[in-house]
């Protein structure tokens, strides 16, 4: 049993009332759990909303792991925080994908509710919506089924930015000019501007107000033969299923147990099992992902060097795969509210991009790779 003195940082945006001084614990049988319940006990603060972490070190207390693990004895200080409300990470994707999926069929399906006319989809807008609605299954998908979150759960308030992330770019915004029936994802012709259209007129650059010929430029040496949509459905296929294999390493990545010493030997044994081609799904691959659902990680509280796939050029490849992808329906739209979401998702990521990579070199020090980029190969 060890003494462990409580105490709240110098000046705390959310105090806690009623915080004990001193909580008395089994260390080698106790876990981070059974101090934070012990807290609960006097505070009535749901544990979800605790944040912990040893005073000398700084160490975060990590739910789920065994006390042992960290440098405590009696007289230890333990720094509590009041992150305030919580939502679990899991319930807050499932939530910010599933509005996509449903605007998109809204406004696909729904033309005389949301448009006035009915009209015949084009080849474009067909692939477009279908392209779409796959991506945020498939990210659904993942957050069933792969993803081992380091951190189980994340402000409340996050979620209001996720749905205005998600639903309303990526969902109302993208939705409506996607399949508008004036866009010109819409016209059959295959020429950029319109003939009847003269080159001067204000017209010209816009079309309805609603889709940008900028835009078009980007895929016009694409736009003259048939296979166009082919060759893109073809490039997208290649980023989803590369972001679904970048999204395997990670997940594999994360351990059960509080933070071991690092070892360049450990790792490199990991990452000879997860350098692979992206011939690895089958069969085993999806079954692995299944199991790490029915058996959720959720004492995670390390992370190992990714290794292999994507990972040895960019500290992110999940992302840099995921804007590859948006940048051929980017193409496939000529839709500027869609190149208005892959500016807003590319500026996101890259920001997450940054962290991590910044993360990755404070962990590892020495032992991370020097030539490795944020997000884009070979560019800084």
């Amino acid at each position: 049993m060890v003494l462990l003195f409580l105490k709240q940082p110098a000046t705390p945006k959310l105090p806690i009332i009623n915080l004990p001084s001193v909580v008395e614990v089994d260390r080698e049988e106790a876990s981070v759990d059974d101090l934070m319940n012990a807290i609960q006990s006097s505070t009535k603060l749901a544990p979800s909303r605790l944040k912990l972490c040893l005073a000398s070190s700084k160490t975060v207390l990590v739910p789920n792991s065994p006390l042992r693990v960290y440098d405590m004895h009696d007289g230890t200080r333990v720094f509590v925080k009041d992150i305030g409300p919580q939502i679990h990470r899991r319930t807050l994707l499932l939530t910010a994908y599933s509005g996509p999926v449903f605007f998109h069929i809204l406004f696909y399906y729904c033309q005389a509710l949301i448009y006035g006319t009915t009209f015949q989809h084009t080849a474009s807008q067909i692939l477009a919506f279908t392209l779409i609605t796959l991506h945020f299954a498939k990210r659904i998908f993942e957050t069933i089924f792969v993803h081992v979150f380091y951190r189980l759960t994340v402000s409340f308030y996050s979620l209001y930015l996720y749905l205005f992330h998600y639903w309303l770019l990526s969902g109302v915004f993208m939705a409506y000019y996607i399949y508008y029936p004036s866009c010109a994802a819409a016209t059959s012709a295959p020429s950029l501007i319109d003939p009847t259209t003269s080159a001067t007129s204000p017209t010209a650059a816009v079309e309805s107000g609603t889709c940008s010929s900028s835009i078009s430029l980007l895929s016009s040496a694409l736009e003259t033969e048939e296979t166009s949509l082919y060759f893109l459905s073809a490039v997208w296929i290649f980023a989803e299923l590369s972001n679904f294999e970048t999204h395997l390493i990670l997940a594999n990545l994360r351990i059960r147990y509080p933070r071991p010493s690092y070892s360049s030997a450990a790792s490199n044994a990991f990452s000879s099992r997860q350098s692979r081609a992206l011939g690895s799904f089958s069969a085993a691959r999806f079954a692995s992902s299944m199991a790490s659902y029915s058996a959720p990680a959720s004492g995670i509280v390390a992370q190992r060097i990714p290794k292999g796939y994507g990972f040895d050029l960019v500290s992110c490849p999940n992302y840099f795969f995921e804007l590859l992808a948006w940048t051929v329906i980017t193409l496939i739209t000529r839709s500027l509210a869609s190149l208005l979401f892959l500016i807003a998702a590319g500026l996101h990521m890259w920001r997450k991009a940054a962290r991590k990579h910044e993360m990755y070199k404070k962990e590892f020090g020495s032992q991370y790779p020097k030539y490795r980029k944020v997000l884009i190969p070979y560019v800084k």
